[in-house]
């Protein structure tokens, strides 16, 4: 997480770096697992953090950096929510709290029936105004189509947003 206060959104990413400028920090900073989605105007990659395993989805508006999005793995088993999703949540919130502090509006982890489905921002656990950022960290859960069974599926992760000022 970048300090309070300086210009980075995430690690040396900048709000207005070109695409070619996010890859090649992401590739500096030796970020794994780069790759694009054109279409969605978004560059993600494999971020680790004390064992746990996230996607950086670095979202550009017009060819230019605009906010950052860390998400935790996606899972549809009925013990995927307390056995990694609860675990995922609780090590991004200590991360939070050790960078940013205990002042913040927070929330208990919800259980799975109060995570409204398909809701983007699904239910704000914790959220930091900061003077430079505003960084909120989620759990959600939504609804996607098995390539197999052909049959929807409910889905549950934690998502951190990292939204500059």
């Amino acid at each position: 997480m970048s300090v309070v206060g300086s210009e980075f959104v995430y690690a040396n990413l900048k709000v207005g770096d070109s695409r070619e400028v996010v890859l090649q920090k992401l590739r500096d900073n030796e970020f794994i697992q780069i790759y694009e989605e054109r279409d969605k105007e978004l560059v993600k990659c494999t971020v680790r953090w004390n064992g746990f395993r996230y996607e950086l989805n670095c979202k550009l508006k017009e060819g230019k950096l605009e906010l950052c999005l860390i998400e935790g793995q996606k899972g549809w088993h009925s013990t995927f929510f307390d056995d990694v999703v609860f675990p995922q949540w609780k090590n991004l919130r200590e991360r939070l709290v050790k960078r940013f502090g205990e002042s913040r509006s927070k929330s208990k982890f919800p259980t799975y029936d109060q995570i409204p489905l398909d809701d983007l921002g699904g239910v704000v656990t914790d959220s930091w105004d900061l003077q430079d950022r505003l960084v909120v960290l989620t759990v959600r859960s939504f609804e996607t189509m098995d390539c197999c069974t052909e049959q929807m599926i409910e889905y549950s992760c934690c998502t951190l947003l990292i939204q500059p000022k």
